[in-house]
């Protein structure tokens, strides 16, 4: 699996009043503030990176790019300049960007997202026969058999963070792309998908993974890629990048 970033960059289109907010929310100096050029807002900024196979942690404060190039790796965002080379898009597992829309019913949102990974992906789940076993798969899992055709805007938060979790981890790909690590929902909840998400990510070549927590990232990643407005600054093991994201 290889991923290959010359000179990349990404502009994305901005205005007046989002440049106020996100300065506000951000709280950061002139450098964030000079990333706004006219209606443009430079996200990523002349990338270089070279990675194969293994397990990376992304890390940087807010505003660093970091989900921003989990999408461009998952075909989401295309490069404003330079090449990328890319073996195949990563699966991105992006928070919620799994359910498509609050009015769809627990059983819909899965059929969805199944007939979604499948075109973009090619057949991935050798494992189902077909979708009705697929689905029986997540909600079972998710323990949510009860509740699959009523819709998703009935769920309370615990129930979503099960369904995303279980649909998720249905699917195996060689290049996940991860966003926080995976909302696990309650505590039993989660001790119980420890085992599986282990066992998930141990089925994939590549993985980077962003996330504020270092316990998350250290438990899953021995290496790093370290990004700060907007541009990766080191890229090398884990311990050496937390050093420098410290000083």
């Amino acid at each position: 699996m290889l991923v290959e970033l010359n000179n990349v960059s990404l502009h994305l289109p901005s205005s007046r009043n989002r440049k106020n907010k996100q300065t506000q929310n951000n709280k950061i100096g002139l450098n964030f503030i000079e990333r706004f050029v006219g209606n443009k807002f430079f996200v990523l900024k002349n990338l270089n990176l070279k990675i194969e196979n293994g397990r990376y942690a992304l890390i940087g404060g807010n505003g660093a790019g970091k989900t921003t190039l989990l999408r461009l790796l998952s075909g989401i965002y295309v490069p404003t300049k330079g090449s990328l080379n890319l073996s195949q898009y990563a699966l991105p597992l992006l928070n919620k960007s799994v359910l498509t829309s609050p009015i769809l019913t627990g059983i819909e949102a899965s059929k969805a997202h199944y007939f979604f990974v499948k075109a973009r992906y090619g057949n991935f789940a050798k494992k189902f026969e077909n979708i009705d076993q697929f689905v029986d798969s997540v909600f079972d899992f998710a323990e949510l058999n009860d509740v699959r055709t009523i819709p998703l805007n009935q769920y309370s938060d615990g129930m979503l963070s099960r369904l995303i979790f279980a649909l998720y981890t249905s699917i195996t790909h060689p290049f996940l792309a991860i966003d926080e690590g995976l909302g696990m929902a309650d505590e039993n909840f989660y001790k119980k998908s420890q085992k599986r998400f282990d066992d998930y990510i141990s089925n994939s070549s590549l993985i980077l993974m962003a996330s504020h927590s270092e316990g998350l990232l250290r438990k899953h990643c021995d290496k790093a890629i370290l990004m700060e407005e907007g541009e990766i600054t080191f890229c090398g093991s884990i311990s050496e990048a937390f050093k420098i994201y410290r000083k």
